[in-house]
């Protein structure tokens, strides 16, 4: 039953009380699933969405820089895939190491450090004067990228109830494109006349936000929960909207947590959703990140567009590619997390093949739109889907190895990408996007579980 901004757990012979609860206790997870919505809570959002935002800029500030970077250091297709890759086998390893740094020292640590670190890192790749140095300096920026997403999506979604989940993380998602969009507007007005170094120092920019952070953000009250900080708990509820006389017996839903590794996601209660996570990060990033940081090259080196032409067409592809988030936003809590995949993904792969095929210029911004609307929804749900899979004591920990799956291959691709571009074998690209969003597509048909409306205990304890 419920009582003011509280619930208690009961019990029934069937023991149909549900996860979030034990006998006599209020938990955490039943306060949080029975707050209603507040300030702290959009404020919460709104700075883990220009997290989102930001990191985006970051990292596809490469892509906006890189035809400029290759008539100035006049470097090979093939090289264009290594430095458009390097930052993605950093963020691989950030991915890796930021899950167990944030499941052991907590959500705001990570969020602030990830955010300062590849702010620095990009405002210093703006002094590199060779394809070496650019190299080794996105490959550092890419250890902290990595590791703000799935420590982002895992903070948020712990302050918020089931009914709003869904929609306020995929608020989230709607926000990466905008990063995507800002240097779009960027490139166009200010790289034609200043340089490409004037993207990494504007990149640079988003440090000021860790401030904000360190002194206004509260932690996640599962977190400090999980961890046996409950009084801190109690504290953070009160500011999420709870009463103090409320939660005075208030009890962790989830044990205290021990150091987490990835050996315990290989273990049986967890080991299918793993191999579903990291398998359908691995084979949709592939041809996502593969595109979009191609775009801008493929646009001027194969169909021969000036740079103002090229970030003009990649400017309704970032509009294109905010409209696909927003559709994920309204639909996700409708149609459900699975659906996002069928429709992003499969449909996205028929669009792939079908903008292969187009050789007039004139209609390659519609077909790139088509593309990015599509593709950008089941991005939206890999997001959204994996941080309700798994339990607040693994979640951190089980997003970053998903997402350091989606890295590898995502590293991989503009690699694999730059060699078709040098053979001219161009629809080479088109087919290996398909082919990969499919796998993805059937994935999670055969082994994923629908999470609408369930509570994170619900579906942890599942």
């Amino acid at each position: 039953m419920s009582t003011g901004n509280f619930q208690f757990a009961e019990t029934s012979a069937s023991g149909s009380s549900g996860a979030a609860f034990k006998q006599g206790a209020i938990t955490v997870d039943g306060v949080i699933e029975s707050l209603p919505l507040t300030g702290v809570h959009v404020f919460i959002v709104i700075i883990a969405a220009l997290g989102f935002m930001f990191d985006s800029f970051d990292t596809y500030v490469v892509s906006y820089a890189m035809p400029s970077i290759i008539k100035e250091w006049n470097i090979s297709p093939v090289m264009n895939g290594l430095l458009s890759s390097a930052g993605i086998w950093g963020m691989f390893l950030g991915a890796i190491l930021w899950g167990p740094i944030t499941d052991r020292f907590g959500r705001k640590v990570g969020l602030a450090g990830t955010i300062l670190g590849f702010s620095l890192l990009t405002g210093l790749t703006a002094l590199t004067t060779n394809a070496y140095q650019f190299l080794i300096s996105r490959f550092v920026t890419g250890m902290f990228l990595g590791g703000m997403i799935p420590v982002d999506t895992a903070l948020t979604s712990e302050y918020i109830s089931t009914k709003y989940r869904g929609r306020f993380t995929s608020v989230l998602t709607v926000f990466w494109p905008v990063g995507m969009l800002v240097a779009a507007l960027i490139s166009l007005n200010f790289v034609t006349v200043y340089g490409w170094r004037v993207l990494f120092v504007v990149g640079a920019l988003p440090a000021l936000i860790t401030a904000l952070i360190f002194s206004k953000m509260p932690e996640s009250p599962r977190w400090l929960a999980s961890n046996g900080r409950m009084e801190k708990a109690k504290s953070v509820l009160q500011l999420l909207g709870a009463r103090e006389e409320n939660i005075h017996n208030l009890t962790a839903s989830v044990k205290t947590s021990e150091k987490v590794s990835v050996q315990v996601l290989l273990q049986p209660q967890y080991l299918k959703r793993f191999i579903l996570t990291t398998g359908y990060y691995f084979f949709s990033y592939f041809g996502y990140y593969g595109f979009v940081l191609w775009l801008p090259s493929i646009l001027a080196t194969v169909y021969h567009l000036s740079l103002v032409k090229t970030f003009t067409y990649t400017l309704f592809v970032a509009l294109a590619a905010i409209a696909g988030r927003a559709a994920a936003f309204w639909t996700i809590e409708r149609f459900g997390r699975k659906q996002l995949f069928y429709v992003g993904f499969g449909l996205g792969g028929v669009a792939a093949l079908l903008f292969g095929l187009i050789k007039d210029p004139s209609l390659l911004v519609w077909g790139a739109c088509i593309l990015s609307f599509l593709y950008e929804q089941g991005v939206a749900g890999t997001v959204v889907y994996t941080a309700e899979l798994y339990p607040s004591k693994v979640r951190a920990t089980a997003t970053c190895w998903s997402t350091g799956a989606g890295r590898i291959s995502s590293a991989v691709s503009p690699i694999v990408f730059g060699y078709f571009m040098k053979i001219h074998y161009y629809y080479g690209v088109f087919l290996t996007m398909a082919i990969f969003f499919w796998v993805a597509v059937a994935l999670v048909y055969f082994l994923g579980v629908e999470t609408r409306g369930r509570s994170l205990a619900e579906i942890g304890a599942a």
